[in-house]
């Protein structure tokens, strides 16, 4: 990716409302990953590549039962684009004690799977705060959602040295795997910063990047009022600009606004699906994790973006016979 292009993509992110969410620090912020970690890891792990380490893939639960287990190892970078009405969310600097239980629950009304970025800052303490905190993220895994790597300190990786590198994402890894059983191949920047130096690296340890094309600027505001109508004002731009239809939704699990917002935010698709199902389109679908916006990586460069997401033309018709079922059911139609 040229210069000209890392300025605009960044420039139009910010434009959205979503980039600057990820400048603001996790509470809680410890000491350095390498003293944080090394309260729970007994010996270092091998510097090896992810396929290398782990020949089982992340287990995911799907809601689904055509889709099997997904390995997202060393896949291009995953923007979000879209021209299908899939809906992904995504939840950022989490775990936290006073919201993401809330969250769950909400998950859990909705049949609605998730992808959970943890700053594991929270969970790094030896203290009962800290061990609920890791009880929490045991807890994610358990109600079938996706987990990925948000760093430990989240810090602004743009500059950073390797061993900055390797401290703030393998290093998270493996503590989220010593917690979880789950070893994290899906990884989300701080702040969405990315730089040459970072992009080869997540390429060469065999992470898939993250990114969002709907974000809620939750950070900016403090009702739940304004987080959903945001997050629909970027979501018509997009579709106006850009054609995308539906895509990777930030929002974060720290803020209660953001966690009272969830359930309008959801309502108000599924309200809109009511419309779509009597004009005979596409409905809205959200979908249980990245798998349609994963492409393999396959050699390609280190900023190489995946292709927009799309669903097989058989899995499309087949999710979209049950959801005009079901909105047929609750719109009373």
């Amino acid at each position: 990716m040229d210069r000209a292009k890392k300025g605009l993509l960044c420039a139009s992110a910010f434009a959205l409302g979503g980039v600057a969410a990820q400048f603001v620090p996790p509470a809680g912020s410890l000491h350095s990953t390498a003293s944080a970690a090394s309260e729970i890891h007994l010996a270092p792990a091998p510097r090896l590549h992810p396929k290398e380490r782990y020949a089982i893939p992340q287990p995911i639960h799907p809601a689904t039962p055509e889709l099997e287990p997904f390995d997202f190892t060393d896949g291009k970078i995953m923007t979000g684009a879209t021209s299908r009405r899939m809906i992904l969310f995504t939840f950022d600097d989490g775990p936290d004690e006073n919201n993401t239980p809330i969250l769950l629950d909400q998950l859990d009304r909705y049949g609605i799977k998730a992808v959970f970025f943890l700053t594991t800052n929270r969970m790094a303490e030896r203290t009962p705060w800290g061990r609920r905190h890791r009880e929490l993220a045991r807890e994610i895994v358990r109600r079938g959602h996706t987990i990925g790597n948000h760093t430990m300190n989240h810090p602004r990786l743009g500059k950073a040295s390797e061993a900055r590198l390797l401290e703030e994402i393998d290093g998270t890894a493996r503590f989220i795997e010593d917690v979880t059983g789950v070893y994290p191949v899906l990884f989300r920047p701080p702040g969405g910063i990315r730089s040459e130096r970072l992009d080869r690296f997540v390429k060469e340890r065999g992470y898939t990047m993250v990114l969002w094309n709907i974000g809620a600027g939750d950070f900016q505001v403090d009702t739940a009022s304004l987080v959903e109508n945001t997050l629909f004002r970027v979501f018509e731009r997009r579709k106006r600009e850009d054609g995308h239809q539906g895509g990777i939704v930030l929002l974060h699990d720290t803020y209660r606004h953001t966690i009272e917002a969830f359930p309008r935010i959801v309502e108000r698709f599924l309200a809109e699906n009511c419309r779509l199902l009597e004009a005979g389109e596409e409905l809205y679908d959200f979908v249980e994790d990245p798998r349609y916006f994963f492409s393999p990586r396959d050699g390609a460069g280190p900023d190489e973006e995946a292709a927009p997401g799309d669903i097989p033309p058989a899995v499309l018709a087949e999710r979209q016979a049950r959801l005009r079922e079901a909105t047929r059911a609750r719109c009373g139609l």
